[in-house]
């Protein structure tokens, strides 16, 4: 009992040492111009950072995102809030707030999650629907096997008709924030999509391989959607082949892929819906001059709709230089052009036609605050037949920051 209490005397005598010593290097500190604060706010950062990057003592959890504001002008006549300045949202890079983690199982094998949802503040385009679901995913990734996914993510060829080496803060290939301002007849030759989306599906992704990555997946739309509201969705198979490869100072990025979608949702019993559709896209930078080039091509076919076999063809082409010229970050200087045609017999009886556009922009980074400043143009074309034709310009301005 004598040693117990010798034993807490002892330890109540070196906490107090301790916190006297603790107290005289503070006091010291303060005296004599001492950063005592600064040491405890740092000290504070790193244990809050730490609090945020985890979930628990197995799954690491990030938060990431980007917020993205600019001013948007445009002269349609029936657009959404025509010739008047609106501060909105950005599509070509949208505002989103996103969770994800891993945890290692063994050193050749990990588990992780993903979920990620967008934000828009504007009613007047988007209704009440203020976050939208942009991610929620599980994976299994082997260093040797490859990745399965499974939930609401990517398709395969997702990004595949888009692939842009450039910092330009646009789509490419398709419209933007343009098609939420512009009236149906300016925006209607883009509604059907080449490019993948975002949906419920399981996907695997291979290896890479001397740069090169296979991937394959099946998918299906979510919710009630078609005529008769009975949820029977429309399913999607698909594969593609990426690449990316970097020689003598050139940088290569690549993509060609194949969806193929079951109709599940046509009223008309005999006559089939389905859609076939190849695309694919590549660009290249000069590292040393930053010039660079970028260029995509797609065809998405029915085949054997109530339109007999119709075809839509689109491509896309954007230039430009990517150059650090005043210090604070890279500069992009870029200019665009696009085409989709639908190759059928009526174009004004499906009430889709045929688009163009083309478009300039600049898009200054500043890396010190991982943020971007942009400006860019865009004159949009649609073309009904018969002499059916629209126009209209778009200027967006805008900031987009990371974080």
């Amino acid at each position: 009992m004598t040693r117990g209490l010798m034993k807490t005397v002892s330890g109540i005598a070196v906490a107090a040492a301790a916190g006297l010593f603790a107290t005289n290097a503070m006091a010291a500190d303060l005296g004599y111009g001492g950063n005592c604060c600064a040491d405890l706010e740092e000290r504070v950062a790193e244990l809050e950072a730490t609090t945020a990057r985890k979930g628990n003592r197995k799954v690491s959890l990030t938060v990431y995102g980007r917020i993205t504001q600019g001013i948007l002008w445009h002269d349609d006549k029936e657009g959404y809030r025509k010739g008047k300045a609106t501060i909105r949202d950005d599509n070509g890079s949208p505002t989103m707030l996103g969770f994800r983690g891993e945890a290692q199982i063994r050193p050749d094998l990990t588990a992780g999650y993903q979920f990620e949802f967008g934000v828009s503040g504007d009613k007047g385009t988007k209704g009440n629907d203020f976050f939208s679901l942009r991610h929620n995913f599980v994976y299994l990734d082997s260093s040797r096997l490859g990745r399965v996914t499974l939930g609401h993510t990517h398709q395969i060829t997702d990004g595949l008709y888009e692939i842009n080496l450039a910092n330009t803060v646009i789509v490419p290939g398709n419209l933007n924030e343009e098609k939420d301002v512009f009236h149906s007849h300016l925006t209607n030759p883009w509604q059907i999509a080449f490019d993948g989306d975002r949906k419920q599906g399981i996907y695997y992704r291979s290896p890479t391989l001397a740069g090169f990555v296979l991937s394959a997946g099946y998918s299906h739309d979510s919710g009630a959607n078609d005529w008769e509201n009975t949820s029977n969705n429309n399913d999607y198979w698909e594969v593609a082949l990426r690449y990316a490869g970097e020689f003598n100072g050139v940088r290569l990025a690549a993509g060609v892929g194949y969806r193929h979608e079951n109709d599940n949702t046509s009223p008309y019993i005999d006559h089939s819906l389905d859609k076939d559709t190849w695309l694919g896209s590549a660009s290249v930078m000069h590292m040393p001059t930053g010039l660079f080039v970028s260029g995509g091509l797609a065809q998405t076919k029915t085949d054997r709709g109530i339109y007999t076999d119709a075809k839509r063809d689109g491509f896309w082409v954007m230039a430009g230089i990517e150059r650090n010229f005043f210090g604070p970050g890279t500069t992009t200087l870029y200019g665009e052009y696009s085409e989709t045609n639908l190759n059928w017999v009526s174009k004004a009886a499906l009430d889709a036609g045929d688009g163009t556009f083309w478009g300039l922009g600049v898009v200054q980074a500043i890396d010190a605050a991982a943020t971007d400043l942009y400006l860019k143009y865009r004159n949009v074309e649609t073309d009904f037949g018969g002499g059916d034709k629209e126009d209209a310009n778009v200027f967006i301005s805008g900031m987009r920051i990371r974080f």
